[in-house]
């Protein structure tokens, strides 16, 4: 096999990878939470301004919570997310002012603002409250690593709930270059309960 026939071989398969990694997400997304869970978990991502505001990545996640919590009156919400350095306020505050604006009861609603990477998200929320049978929320690209690191994390008893975002918003497409990339290194170098041992 000469060079160039392996820079060939090598392009197409990160492409194929990058093809089915994206297929997998997608179908992933597919599959229904489970209803009445004790716990939802929502997942943070950045807040932007000042005041701080959840962007409309941030928003498609918050506004498919308020749908389940209303269907789901018994379910608690912990909303999580530390603050950044080019953050106003932490992402957790952000969200629980909007859920509750969208009419989520304050007692519902439970802040984690520790925690700055989603492998660290599901530790620090059962520190808050524990989970149970947990949906877990998050945009539809981001589900299906989010799952997998709830459960690398000991929770069993976890669904996802997809928050879609529409093709006409950019972060769509960034997400389905970077989040193969970042399910591969969660796969092979998220611990959660090994790295919060250690932190």
């Amino acid at each position: 096999m000469n060079m160039i026939q392996l820079i060939k071989y090598t392009v197409i398969a990160i492409l194929g990878y990058f093809i089915v990694c994206n297929v997998v997400i997608f179908v992933y997304t597919q599959q229904p939470p489970q209803d009445n869970a004790d716990t939802m978990v929502i997942l943070g991502s950045q807040v932007v301004g000042t005041p701080a505001q959840a962007p409309l990545t941030l928003q498609t996640r918050l506004d498919v919570a308020v749908t389940y919590l209303h269907n789901n009156p018994n379910t608690k919400a912990i909303v999580c997310g530390g603050q950044g350095k080019d953050e106003s306020a932490t992402e957790a505050s952000v969200m629980a002012d909007y859920l509750i604006k969208k009419g989520i009861e304050s007692s519902r609603v439970y802040i984690e603002d520790k925690s700055t990477r989603t492998a660290q998200q599901f530790l620090y929320a059962n520190d808050l409250l524990p989970l149970g049978k947990t949906v877990v929320v998050t945009n539809d690209f981001h589900l299906l690593r989010s799952v997998m690191l709830a459960k690398r994390s000991g929770f069993e008893q976890v669904s996802g709930l997809s928050a879609p975002l529409n093709w006409s918003n950019f972060d769509k497409y960034i997400a389905m270059i970077r989040e193969p990339l970042a399910l591969a290194n969660s796969w092979l170098f998220d611990h959660p309960k090994e790295q919060l041992k250690k932190e």
